[in-house]
């Protein structure tokens, strides 16, 4: 009825809600005792309606008690409410999304890869390190595409240090190789056993794809860190006066889904901004194309020769929708 909802249930919530840790203490005591002595009875109704699901053939144990869906609506309320700041909701749906992820989505691709050619003498190695800002570098025989092991600046240092000449070909370490489609959480697994924590990662044809690394995941859960930024790197989203935002086409697919609120397919299979537009176009756009998805317009604003490198994203308005 409605008293009872009111009085019985409504109220009563609220009460805890405002007031839960000195509630809690209160209810403590006399909980335990009720559930002790109505501990029979529960344990007959449970062991009804378990005999009733074995008559009709069903497991009654859910697989799934708590979907990721649910988790992130979750996250989200506590977010509203204060209980979480901001900045955790966002640690917490990165940790959660990062486990739905293939490690090609997380990965630097082989186009933005720093690499030693294994036959370089020593003052081409100083001249690469000095060229980069990274601590591991993977070591190829001519071209990326052949990686051979990976080096650390350090053990390049300690050699110098040493006074011995430098060869690549015994300093390298070998690196775990990853397929493409393997989920970031496996992948984190491999760096955490691999002598040296950078991952090759390669497709279903053996092609060389990207490199993994500790930072590559922890961009993944927590952003981008600007000291692991290349000089002259733009931020993935730039928000505009007009409120719209200038993206970069390698900003993950699913990161400017979730600041958007796109619904982006599962079995996708494009990992950043610009494969979504290519996935939408289905072609090879030009400069000043546009496609509409979701209630957003998408602009492709600048091209790097074939590879699409920004886009500004705008909310359609009423008008445009219908």
């Amino acid at each position: 009825t409605y008293a009872s909802l009111i009085v019985g249930e409504l109220v009563p919530k609220q009460f805890a809600l405002r007031s839960p840790e000195p509630i809690a203490a209160i209810m403590a005591v006399p909980m335990l005792w009720l559930s002790r002595i109505t501990a029979p009875i529960v344990w007959v109704l449970d062991q009804s309606s378990a005999l009733i699901f074995r008559i009709i053939g069903l497991n009654r144990e859910s697989e799934n008690r708590v979907t990721a869906e649910e988790l992130h609506l979750i996250v989200a309320e506590a977010s509203k409410s204060g209980v979480i700041e901001e900045h955790e909701r966002s640690i917490i749906s990165g940790v959660v999304r990062l486990a739905d992820r293939p490690v090609r989505e997380v990965m630097t691709p082989r186009t933005e890869v720093d690499w030693l050619d294994v036959d370089l003498d020593g003052d081409g190695i100083r001249d690469a390190l000095l060229a980069t800002p990274h601590t591991r570098l993977p070591v190829a025989e001519g071209s990326v595409d052949a990686v051979i092991g990976v080096v650390q600046a350090r053990d390049i240092a300690a050699a110098l240090f040493r006074g011995e000449a430098l060869n690549l070909r015994t300093l390298m370490r070998t690196a775990p190789v990853l397929p493409d489609q393997v989920d970031a959480m496996d992948a984190l697994g491999a760096l955490r056993r691999a002598e040296v924590p950078m991952g090759l990662v390669h497709d279903e044809y053996g092609h060389f794809e990207g490199i993994v690394t500790p930072a590559n995941l922890l961009a993944a859960i927590a952003g981008d860190f600007v000291s692991d930024s290349d000089p002259g790197d733009n931020p993935n989203v730039v928000v505009r006066e007009d409120g719209s935002l200038l993206v970069s086409g390698a900003m993950p697919a699913d990161a400017l889904a979730e600041r958007l609120g796109l619904d982006l397919p599962e079995d996708r299979d494009y990992a950043t901004v610009a494969g979504l537009a290519l996935a939408v176009l289905k072609h090879l756009p030009a400069e000043g194309e546009r496609f509409t998805e979701q209630g957003w317009r998408f602009e492709i604003v600048d091209l790097d020769g074939r590879k699409i490198d920004k886009l500004l994203v705008s909310r359609l308005d009423k008008r445009e929708k219908d």
